[in-house]
């Protein structure tokens, strides 16, 4: 057996390299794990009151103008719960009609635009102020109707192309869930 004596200047660098190698392996590791986007009920907020800031039009008789989305998850149910301002005009009031209506709807990861979209929205709930008890019952079911079918499929969420790409690694959605206070996508590296 040969046995080599290293200086103690020498066998403090070999240390050191050692110890800086397994460092730059164990950070290239932690690079090629997953990692995990959060999403936040405002961030949500935003995007909704962005895409819903246009007034549209349902049937060619309400023009429907939602503000102020009020957004909550729901851990045990997986959905999420909106609640938006609400502006009806049409030529069968005499005025604009104001109110709430709110939404709840379970959320999916759509994996070809790497967004975050409404699924199965249902209207929870819709109050306009002014109307007689007839006239609210009718607008109510209208907007159980016609507003589900409206808003399926709407994206709430992008992921940035910052976030599928770290150095020479690609990242691809792997899991999504929601919780009490936002969701939080797992990405995971592409094979």
């Amino acid at each position: 057996m040969i046995k080599l004596r290293l200086s103690p200047v020498l066998t403090k660098i070999l240390q050191s390299s050692v110890v800086a190698g397994l460092c730059f392996l164990y950070s290239a590791c932690a690079v090629l794990g997953d990692k995990t986007v959060s999403v936040t009920e405002a961030q949500i907020q935003q995007k909704l009151n962005e895409r819903l800031a246009i007034p549209f039009s349902l049937m060619k008789i309400f023009d429907v103008n939602l503000s102020n989305a009020l957004v909550k998850f729901d851990q045990n149910t997986g959905r999420m719960h909106t609640t938006f301002d609400t502006q009806l005009s049409s030529q069968l009031f005499n005025e604009s009609q104001t109110g709430k209506l709110g939404i709840s709807g379970k959320l999916r990861f759509d994996a070809p635009t790497n967004s975050v979209v409404l699924d199965s929205p249902e209207i929870e709930s819709f109050h306009l102020d002014g109307l007689d008890s007839k006239q609210a019952e009718v607008m109510k079911a209208l907007a159980k109707q016609v507003g589900g079918q409206l808003l399926d499929g709407l994206t709430l969420y992008t992921v940035k192309p910052e976030d599928l790409k770290s150095g020479a690694t690609l990242y691809q959605p792997k899991d999504m869930l929601v919780t009490d206070q936002g969701l939080k996508i797992t990405l995971t590296p592409q094979q």
